[in-house]
């Protein structure tokens, strides 16, 4: 069968009651492989969806294993919790018997475990990122800085759609000329900046398509910087030069988000700080100011 326009939408509007009917058991595997990616699906949460897969595939399981794997691929175990995995996915058979399928679970069992150490888990893949059913919206987030008051704690976001400043969570520490990249749109990463004397080398994260965002350690960069350059490229965030300790640096190094590494990177030839680091013609480029005060970032709320 092929959905209309307007069925399309009431399955993303109706899932749970769509999935337990026989026209949802009668999708065609593309249709079945086109529903299951949509960012658009409403559902209570994702083991809705791995239920709905599983229960379509055992409605004609000789045809319909052969692609398992490729719906497996959209269905985001990692935002499903470890007990929930280890109760009814790491036993299910047709997951046994496809390999892909099992790095798949053994991706969200070490999403989970990192969640637990609490270091805050970077998305890196469209299973690591929450449905967003009706889009998302850009908007400015202003962190750290300097006040009347001196280095500043406090975050907040300004949404043009109804040109409001609203506060945000504060960070874990008060912190100025730091940098700040942007992941998947709706995930922000401050790394490095000073609070009064000492550099930081460490980094917190915001998750704001979590339903109560806050401030998370994650992973720090090898050198302690301020006043340098970030930019995210390829699932990779670098940061260029700064200053530590009134030192101007020209080294260099990258996060890896696949691996959660950092690895230092060749050294510019010159010393800087206070630089932009940009990625041509591409939107999302992240570049610090060249003063220690706010620093402005769009990100999907």
């Amino acid at each position: 069968m092929q959905l209309s326009t307007s069925s399309e939408l009431y399955f993303h509007q109706h899932y749970t009651d769509v999935v337990e009917g026989d026209e949802f058991l009668s999708l065609s595997s593309e249709e079945m492989v086109k529903l299951i990616s949509s960012d658009e699906l409403i559902v209570p949460s994702e083991e809705k969806i791995f239920e709905s897969v599983i229960r379509w595939i055992k409605r004609d399981l000789d045809s319909r294993k052969q692609i398992l794997h490729q719906l497996m691929e959209h269905v985001r175990l990692p935002l499903i919790s470890k007990d929930y995995i280890l109760k009814n996915v790491v036993d299910e058979p047709l997951l046994i018997n496809c390999s892909k399928c099992k790095d798949y679970v053994f991706e969200a069992l070490r999403f989970n475990l990192l969640r637990s150490e609490e270091l805050i888990t970077i998305p890196h893949n469209i299973r690591t990122k929450p449905r967003q059913p009706g889009g998302t919206h850009k908007v400015i987030l202003a962190v750290g800085g300097e006040g009347n008051e001196g280095t500043l704690v406090s975050t907040e976001w300004y949404d043009p759609t109804i040109n409001q400043w609203q506060p945000g969570p504060k960070m874990i520490t008060p912190s100025l000329g730091g940098g700040l990249a942007v992941v998947n749109d709706n995930f922000a990463i401050h790394l490095g900046g000073e609070n009064l004397d000492p550099t930081f080398q460490s980094g917190r994260g915001l998750d704001l398509s979590s339903e109560s965002p806050r401030w998370k350690p994650t992973y720090n960069m090898l050198v302690k910087r301020e006043l340098f350059g970030v930019s995210v490229i390829n699932n990779c965030i670098y940061v260029v030069g700064g200053v530590d300790d009134n030192i101007i640096l020209n080294s260099a190094e990258v996060f890896d988000l696949r691996t959660r590494e950092w690895h230092t990177i060749s050294n510019m030839s010159s010393r800087r700080y206070g630089r932009r680091v940009a990625r041509g013609g591409v939107t999302g480029v992240i570049t610090p100011p060249l003063s220690r005060g706010i620093l402005n970032i769009f990100l999907s709320r």
